[in-house]
């Protein structure tokens, strides 16, 4: 398989993330609520805040996507360079963070879970913005629309009120928006519309 395709291969199977938050959220015996419920009570694993029966299901989703997301970003270091290799490893970096939030429950260590979401979020952002001038103009522009929309609800998240959004839509702006980018930029990837590298563009 071609790194163009092991890449995109593994960024576009996250897109399984959403599927697997709504066969966990119909386990609940008192309904999910996606404006006010942040995501990681789709991964608590006991009964005091929230109960979600299906938890492992959850959790082992967050490991899987961090993973694939790690491995995607950790293909794309070495063909890269400069400024963009930087980013890729901080990617790489975000996405295990991601799995330390699957290992780490929110209810079960929440400080723990807490900074390893923050981690990934600002690892991700990071990376993003180092490479989003070294993968064309179509990808750039999707990497700058997605950072945005990611700060945006960040910001919401973290205010008063959360906007009259609740805390789920904005949670979700602000870290899905960082999936929605690893998908979109595995599209582009095998569309061409963007290089890993310097000599690898029939790879």
């Amino acid at each position: 398989m071609t790194l163009r395709r092991s890449v995109a291969s593994l960024w576009i199977a996250t897109v399984l993330y959403w599927p697997m938050q709504v066969i966990v959220s119909r386990s609940w015996t008192t309904p999910y609520s996606w404006r006010d419920d942040v995501i990681s009570a789709l991964g608590a694993a006991t009964c005091t805040d929230y109960c979600s029966p299906d938890h492992v299901v959850m959790n082992a989703t967050f490991v899987a996507v961090g993973g694939a997301t790690a491995a995607g970003a950790a293909l794309l270091v070495r063909p890269s360079a400069g400024v963009a290799r930087t980013g890729w490893i901080l990617v790489a970096l975000s996405g295990l963070a991601t799995c330390a939030v699957g290992f780490l429950p929110m209810d079960v260590a929440p400080v723990p879970h807490t900074v390893a979401a923050q981690v990934h979020f600002g690892l991700q952002l990071a990376g993003m913005l180092c490479v989003a001038r070294s993968v064309g103009r179509v990808a750039s522009r999707f990497t700058y629309a997605c950072s945005a929309l990611a700060v945006v609800g960040g910001i919401a998240f973290l205010s008063p009120g959360k906007w009259g959004l609740g805390s789920g839509v904005t949670e979700r702006l602000a870290l899905d928006t960082l999936n929605v980018w690893t998908i979109g930029m595995g599209v582009l990837l095998l569309a061409r519309s963007w290089n890993p590298g310097p000599g690898i563009r029939g790879r």
